[in-house]
C-alpha cells in the first residue's frame, strides 16, 4: 500500500507506481485511469476525485504516473484517507477495470487554515 503525507490546503504532485503480485511494473499505455478518495471506505460520496485527463502519463509505459492535487483537492479535515486508483485496460469489450492497492493518505492540520 502507498502512503502520503499532505498538509491541509496543500498543493502536490502525488506520482504512483502500478506494480503486479510479482513487483514488476504494469505497463499502463492506453489505460483510463481514476483516482477516488474517500474519508472512509464505506462512504458513498469521494472526498476529492481525478478523471483521466489529469494524470501525467508520460512514463504510463514503465507503470508511473502523476497527478496534481490542487489545494482545494486537499482542503479537507485533517485525519486519516483511503484512496484507490480504478484501471481500465484496452481491449475488447467489455473492458477489463482492476483496482491497484489501497492509498493511505492523511492529511495533517496546517499551520494556518
Amino acid at each position: 500500500m502507498h502512503s502520503c503525507t499532505i498538509k491541509q490546503g496543500e498543493a502536490k504532485k502525488l506520482t504512483l507506481t502500478v506494480t503486479d503480485e510479482t513487483g514488476a511494473a504494469v505497463d499502463l499505455t492506453g489505460c483510463t485511469l481514476f483516482l477516488a478518495v474517500k474519508r472512509h471506505k464505506g462512504e458513498v460520496d469521494y472526498s476529492f476525485s481525478k478523471n483521466h485527463d489529469a494524470f501525467d502519463l508520460s512514463q504510463a509505459d514503465q507503470g508511473i504516473v502523476s497527478v496534481f492535487l490542487a489545494d482545494s483537492d486537499t482542503q479537507q479535515n485533517p485525519g486519516p484517507y483511503v484512496g484507490e486508483l480504478k484501471i481500465t485496460f484496452p481491449g475488447a469489450a467489455p473492458a477489463t477495470v482492476e483496482k491497484s492497492a489501497d492509498l493511505a493518505l492523511s492529511i495533517e492540520r496546517a499551520v494556518t487554515v
